[in-house]
Protein backbone atom coordinates (compact mmCIF):
# COMPACT_ATOMS: atom_id res chain seq x y z
CA UNK A 1 0.00 0.00 0.00
CA UNK A 2 1.24 3.50 -0.87
CA UNK A 3 2.45 5.71 1.95
CA UNK A 4 -0.01 8.51 2.66
CA UNK A 5 1.07 12.15 2.78
CA UNK A 6 -0.89 15.24 3.79
CA UNK A 7 0.28 18.44 2.14
CA UNK A 8 -0.82 21.63 3.94
CA UNK A 9 -0.06 24.63 1.74
CA UNK A 10 -2.20 27.66 0.87
CA UNK A 11 -0.32 28.52 -2.32
CA UNK A 12 -2.39 26.54 -4.83
CA UNK A 13 0.17 26.34 -7.64
CA UNK A 14 2.92 25.05 -5.33
CA UNK A 15 0.52 22.63 -3.66
CA UNK A 16 -0.60 21.12 -6.98
CA UNK A 17 3.00 20.90 -8.21
CA UNK A 18 4.16 19.09 -5.07
CA UNK A 19 1.16 16.79 -5.19
CA UNK A 20 1.95 15.88 -8.80
CA UNK A 21 5.66 15.23 -8.03
CA UNK A 22 4.98 13.16 -4.91
CA UNK A 23 2.16 11.19 -6.55
CA UNK A 24 4.55 10.32 -9.38
CA UNK A 25 6.91 8.95 -6.70
CA UNK A 26 4.17 6.50 -5.65
CA UNK A 27 2.71 8.32 -2.64
CA UNK A 28 -0.98 8.90 -1.98
CA UNK A 29 -1.20 12.67 -1.44
CA UNK A 30 -4.10 14.66 0.03
CA UNK A 31 -4.10 18.46 0.11
CA UNK A 32 -5.35 21.04 2.58
CA UNK A 33 -5.13 24.81 2.20
CA UNK A 34 -5.22 25.61 5.94
CA UNK A 35 -4.48 23.98 9.28
CA UNK A 36 -8.21 23.90 10.01
CA UNK A 37 -8.95 21.91 6.86
CA UNK A 38 -5.97 19.67 7.66
CA UNK A 39 -7.46 18.88 11.08
CA UNK A 40 -10.71 17.82 9.37
CA UNK A 41 -8.79 15.41 7.12
CA UNK A 42 -6.78 14.13 10.09
CA UNK A 43 -9.97 13.20 11.94
CA UNK A 44 -10.90 10.64 9.32
CA UNK A 45 -7.54 9.38 8.12
CA UNK A 46 -4.01 8.76 9.30
CA UNK A 47 -0.95 9.88 7.36
CA UNK A 48 2.60 8.59 7.28
CA UNK A 49 3.85 12.16 6.85
CA UNK A 50 2.46 15.68 7.07
CA UNK A 51 4.19 18.40 5.03
CA UNK A 52 3.10 21.87 6.13
CA UNK A 53 3.98 25.45 5.40
CA UNK A 54 4.51 27.66 8.46
CA UNK A 55 2.54 30.64 7.14
CA UNK A 56 -1.08 29.57 6.66
CA UNK A 57 -4.40 31.38 6.94
CA UNK A 58 -5.69 30.99 10.50
CA UNK A 59 -3.37 28.98 12.71
CA UNK A 60 0.23 28.42 11.63
CA UNK A 61 1.93 25.23 10.55
CA UNK A 62 3.90 25.23 13.83
CA UNK A 63 0.62 25.37 15.79
CA UNK A 64 -0.76 22.55 13.63
CA UNK A 65 2.34 20.49 14.39
CA UNK A 66 2.24 21.26 18.12
CA UNK A 67 -1.48 20.52 18.55
CA UNK A 68 -1.52 17.36 16.43
CA UNK A 69 1.62 15.87 17.96
CA UNK A 70 0.15 16.19 21.48
CA UNK A 71 -2.31 13.44 20.52
CA UNK A 72 0.00 11.70 18.00
CA UNK A 73 3.58 12.04 19.26
CA UNK A 74 5.07 9.78 16.61
CA UNK A 75 3.60 11.74 13.67
CA UNK A 76 6.31 12.66 11.17
CA UNK A 77 6.16 16.25 9.91
CA UNK A 78 8.21 18.30 7.46
CA UNK A 79 7.94 22.08 7.82
CA UNK A 80 8.40 24.23 4.70
CA UNK A 81 8.72 28.01 4.63
CA UNK A 82 9.76 30.95 2.50
CA UNK A 83 10.54 32.92 5.67
CA UNK A 84 13.41 30.95 7.12
CA UNK A 85 15.38 32.13 10.09
CA UNK A 86 17.32 30.38 12.80
CA UNK A 87 14.47 31.20 15.18
CA UNK A 88 11.78 29.56 13.02
CA UNK A 89 13.97 26.53 12.35
CA UNK A 90 14.61 26.04 16.08
CA UNK A 91 10.90 26.57 16.84
CA UNK A 92 9.92 23.95 14.24
CA UNK A 93 12.43 21.37 15.49
CA UNK A 94 11.46 21.99 19.14
CA UNK A 95 7.81 21.47 18.16
CA UNK A 96 8.78 18.07 16.74
CA UNK A 97 9.38 18.66 13.04
CA UNK A 98 11.33 15.86 11.39
CA UNK A 99 12.82 18.25 8.83
CA UNK A 100 12.77 21.94 7.87
CA UNK A 101 12.97 22.97 4.20
CA UNK A 102 13.32 26.49 2.82
CA UNK A 103 11.40 27.62 -0.27
CA UNK A 104 11.79 27.81 -3.17
CA UNK A 105 11.47 24.04 -3.10
CA UNK A 106 13.50 21.95 -5.48
CA UNK A 107 11.61 18.80 -6.42
CA UNK A 108 14.63 16.53 -5.97
CA UNK A 109 15.33 18.02 -2.52
CA UNK A 110 11.70 17.49 -1.52
CA UNK A 111 11.62 13.88 -2.76
CA UNK A 112 14.85 13.15 -0.88
CA UNK A 113 13.59 14.78 2.34
CA UNK A 114 10.29 12.85 2.21
CA UNK A 115 12.09 9.55 1.67
CA UNK A 116 14.61 10.26 4.46
CA UNK A 117 11.91 11.15 6.97
CA UNK A 118 9.72 8.17 6.07
CA UNK A 119 12.70 5.81 6.31
CA UNK A 120 13.63 7.10 9.79
CA UNK A 121 12.27 5.01 12.66
CA UNK A 122 10.03 6.81 15.16
CA UNK A 123 8.73 10.36 14.98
Amino acid sequence: MAERLLLVEDEDTLCKSLQRVLTAEGYEVDRADSAESAFKLLQGKSYDLIITDIILPGISGIELLTKYRKENPSQKVIIITAYASLTTAVEAIKAGASDFIVKPLMHDEMKRAVRNVLDKPGG
